[in-house]
């Protein structure tokens, strides 16, 4: 008996396993756009192409960023993504604005 019980024992936890495991996989079907990127007005090339999945377009955060002045960086630790833009009234022209 102990070992039918060990066997069912196992069996479930083999099962609950390869179940989590199937629940995590999902296909994605996705289509390569021809989005034309434009900056201020300047259309500006991407080295990787943006993608739309399911009528929602993804690009390059890097290259985007890139584009926009902005810093990326992630963290591993906690998954998580900052964006870190320029501020536009650096240097001079903030100490000119202060000054009045």
């Amino acid at each position: 008996m102990k070992k039918v019980i060990i066997a069912l024992s196992l069996g479930l936890l083999i099962g609950s396993a390869t179940t989590a495991v199937a629940a995590t996989d999902k296909t994605v079907q996705a289509t390569i756009a021809k989005f034309v990127i434009k900056v201020n007005g300047t259309e500006k090339k991407l080295k990787n192409s943006p993608i739309v999945v399911d009528g929602t377009s993804y690009l390059p955060l890097r290259e985007i960023a890139g584009l926009l002045d902005a810093e990326v960086k992630y963290d591993g630790k906690t998954n998580t993504i900052s964006l870190k833009t320029s501020d536009p009234l650096e240097g001079a022209v903030r100490k000119d604005i202060q000054g009045f």
